[in-house]
C-alpha cells in the first residue's frame, strides 16, 4: 500500500499509479517456444503498453544512435528486449541457439529518486546455469544490456561444466560485446508505445565512432589496460576509453580469419584454465604464441586506426605538446651524462649537433626521426607537415658524407653545422607561430 501511495504522489492520479496499487496483477511470461527467458512483474496498463512483437528483419543503417537516459520495463517489454539482445548476440557469433538452463528476470518497482540496482545470482544445475536477474522498472539502457550480455556469456562459458565452481569472463569481453550489441541495435532495442512491430539491426561499421574518439588520445590504450583493468579504469574518462577500446578489440577479433570460431573457443575454454589468458592463447594458437604477440598485434591495430580515412585525431594543441616532447627528449641525460644522477633536461637539436660527439649525435637523431615518423600519422595536419620537415632535416644531416675527422670519427664541416642550425631555427620559429595560433583558437569540444 505504501508503494502505491509513493507512486501516486509522484505521478498524480494517473492510470498507471492506480494500476500499480493492485499487486495481484503480477504476471509471468515465458519467451516463445518455451524459451530461455522467464519474466515476472506487473504489466503496464493497456493505454501505455509498448508492443510486444519484435522480430529481426533486414539490415537498416538508419536507426538512431541517440539513447535515452532511462527506459521503462514491464514483463512484455523486457521479454522482447531479452530476445532481441540474444538474437544479436548469436548473430555476431554466427551461432544457432543451443541454450541450457534458465534466465529469470524479476521486475521490481522503485519509487522515483531511489537507487535502482540490478542484481544477479547464479546456480549451476544439472541442466545448465540458472540465473535470476532482479531489475527495477526503470533502468539505464547500458546497464540492462550489460547485465543480460553478462548472463548470456556466462551461460555459454559454463555449458557442460563438470565442477561446481562457476567460471567467469574478463571485463573487456563483457563490455566489448555489450557495446557491439548496442551499436547493432540502437535505441529501437527497447520497444515503446506506438513503435513499429518490426526491429532492424544496424549494418554500419560499429567501431567507426569508437576509433574516431580513440584517435584523439595522446596515448592510445594498451592491451594491458584492457586485460588487467584496475579500479581507476572504472571511473570517468578512463571508463569511456575502456568501453571504446573493448568494442574495437572485440570487433577486430571477430573479423579475423575464423574469428567467430576462435572467440567461441575462448569463451568455452575458460572452464579449463585458472586464468582467461591461457584459454585465449589456446583458442588463438594459430595466430598468437604468447601474450606479447597479442600486445604487439593490438599496438598495430591502434597505429593502423590512426591512418584510417586519412584523419588526424589530435588537436593543434595536443600535437604541438607532443612535438615539443619529442624534440626535447628528457631521457638524453642517460646517454650524455652517464655518471651523473638521472634528471630531466631539455636539450635543443642545435646543441646536440654542435656539442655532442658524432656517434652519439647519430644515435640520438635516429631515435628522434623514428618518433617523428610515427607521430606524423596522428598529428594535426599542420603539425604533421612540420614534423616531417624536422625529420627530413635530421636525416639529410646524418646521412651526408663526412669529409672531416673529429675524435677519430667522421664529423660534419662547419658549413654543414651552420646550415643545420639555420634550418632548425627556421622550423622552431614556425613551431612558435603555430603555438600562437593554438592559443588564440577556441578549445575543441572534447569527445570524452
Amino acid at each position: 500500500m505504501l508503494l502505491a501511495l509513493l507512486w501516486s504522489g509522484a505521478m498524480g492520479t494517473s492510470a498507471f499509479a492506480q494500476f500499480m496499487a493492485d499487486t495481484s496483477a503480477r504476471v509471468t511470461l515465458r519467451s516463445r517456444l518455451e524459451g530461455q527467458f522467464l519474466v515476472k512483474g506487473v504489466p503496464f496498463p493497456p493505454s501505455i503498453a509498448p508492443t510486444r512483437q519484435g522480430v529481426l528483419q533486414s539490415l537498416d543503417p538508419n536507426t538512431s544512435a541517440d539513447w535515452p537516459k532511462s527506459v521503462r520495463l514491464d514483463p512484455a517489454t523486457a521479454i522482447v528486449v531479452c530476445e532481441r539482445i540474444k538474437q544479436i548476440f548469436l548473430q555476431e557469433l554466427g551461432m544457432t541457439d543451443q541454450w541450457r538452463g534458465l534466465i529469470e528476470v524479476e521486475i521490481d518497482f522503485y519509487p522515483r529518486g531511489l537507487q535502482r540496482p540490478i542484481t544477479l545470482s547464479h546456480r549451476l544445475m544439472n541442466d545448465g546455469l540458472h540465473t535470476q536477474l532482479k531489475v527495477a522498472d526503470e533502468v539505464t539502457p547500458h546497464r540492462f544490456v550489460q547485465a543480460l550480455t553478462q548472463v548470456l556469456l556466462l551461460e555459454m562459458a559454463n555449458r557442460n561444466i563438470t565442477q561446481k565452481q562457476m567460471t567467469d569472463v574478463p571485463l573487456w569481453m563483457l563490455e566489448g560485446m555489450t557495446q557491439l550489441i548496442m551499436q547493432r541495435s540502437g535505441p529501437a532495442l527497447f520497444p515503446t508505445q506506438g513503435a513499429p512491430k518490426t526491429f532492424s539491426i544496424i549494418a554500419a561499421n560499429p567501431v567507426k565512432d569508437a576509433k574516431a574518439r580513440l584517435r584523439t588520445l595522446i596515448e592510445p590504450p594498451t592491451f594491458d589496460f584492457l586485460a588487467n583493468p584496475g579500479p581507476e579504469a572504472m571511473r570517468g574518462i578512463n571508463w569511456l576509453v575502456f568501453q571504446d577500446a573493448s568494442l574495437v578489440l572485440t570487433c577486430e577479433l571477430l573479423n579475423q580469419p575464423d574469428g567467430r570460431s576462435h572467440y567461441y573457443r575462448t569463451l568455452i575454454g575458460f572452464k579449463n584454465y585458472l586464468n582467461w589468458q591461457l584459454a585465449f592463447l589456446k583458442a588463438w594458437e594459430n595466430q598468437f604464441e604468447t601474450m606479447t604477440d597479442v600486445e604487439k598485434w593490438w599496438a598495430l591495430i591502434m597505429v593502423t586506426s590512426q591512418k584510417e580515412s586519412g584523419l588526424h585525431g589530435w588537436s593543434l594543441t595536443q600535437s604541438l605538446e607532443k612535438l615539443d616532447q619529442i624534440l626535447s627528449e628528457a631521457s638524453v641525460t642517460t646517454i650524455y651524462q652517464l655518471h651523473q644522477p638521472k634528471r630531466p633536461s631539455t636539450v635543443h637539436l642545435q646543441q646536440i649537433a654542435e656539442n655532442w660527439t658524432p656517434n652519439v649525435q647519430t644515435y640520438f637523431f635516429e631515435r628522434v626521426a623514428a618518433q617523428l615518423k610515427a607521430f606524423e600519422l596522428v598529428a594535426e595536419p599542420r603539425v604533421s607537415d612540420l614534423a616531417k620537415r624536422y625529420r627530413t632535416t635530421i636525416l639529410d644531416y646524418i646521412r651526408q658524407p663526412r669529409l672531416y675527422v673529429f675524435f677519430g670519427k667522421d664529423a660534419p664541416s662547419r658549413a654543414d653545422l651552420k646550415l643545420l642550425r639555420k634550418r632548425f631555427n627556421y622550423l622552431d620559429r614556425e613551431r612558435e607561430g603555430l603555438w600562437g595560433v593554438a592559443e588564440k583558437a577556441p578549445p575543441p569540444k572534447p569527445l570524452y
